[in-house]
């Protein structure tokens, strides 16, 4: 993320996005959290998920990515487990209106907002919102990266090939995606077996 490798819009200059815009105008989004994932996996795993599966489209498609947001809204159920940091969900759909509405203005028509984390009901508020507040064109999609790939997180019970356990936050689907993409970030001899 701190390269300048042609992918992050934080790390281009006016010029390169100018150059960028006029041959891709899409920008992804990866929309991540900072929450407990155990003893062996990193606290920003859902951020690094979608920010690791954003470069991949990025340099397959020559489309941009925008820096991850680190911090998001929580289901109930996750409420209290240590280093989860909260963001209420007006704050955050104000917050994630303000993003679209800032690379909208730089020339980013197109937005992919990929969602790592338990908020999938909140990100289309705040899509909805800067629909009804800015009405200007613009082609914004959200994607929740479990549902995508949800034949591939099934457990072996329910069809699966791969996985003893349904997939669950912080479980044994979750760390083997984690150590696919960013193993250098996971301890493998800290993990636990939940069974």
């Amino acid at each position: 993320m701190d390269k300048a490798d042609g992918i992050y819009f934080q790390n281009m200059t006016g010029h390169d996005i100018e150059e960028r815009l006029k041959k891709n105008d899409i920008i992804i989004i990866p929309v991540g959290s900072t929450e407990y994932h155990g003893k062996g996996q990193v606290y920003g795993e859902d951020t690094f998920l979608v920010t690791r599966m954003a470069e991949i489209v990025a340099r397959e498609t020559g489309c941009t990515v925008s820096q991850p947001i680190w911090f998001g809204s929580h289901p109930a159920n996750q409420l209290g487990m240590p280093g989860t940091i909260v963001i209420p969900e007006e704050t955050f759909v104000a917050y994630l209106r303000a993003i679209i509405a800032g690379y909208w203005n730089v020339g980013f028509r197109k937005q992919i907002l990929i969602n790592g984390h338990g908020q999938e009901y909140v990100i289309p508020n705040a899509i909805q919102q800067f629909g009804k507040i800015c009405q200007v064109p613009a082609v914004l999609a959200f994607v929740n990266w479990p549902t995508v790939i949800a034949p591939f997180l099934k457990d072996k019970k329910r069809g699966g090939k791969y996985f003893d356990t349904p997939f669950r936050h912080a479980d044994e689907v979750e760390a083997s995606y984690s150590l696919a993409l960013f193993p250098e970030l996971n301890k493998k001899e800290y993990m636990e077996d939940c069974k």
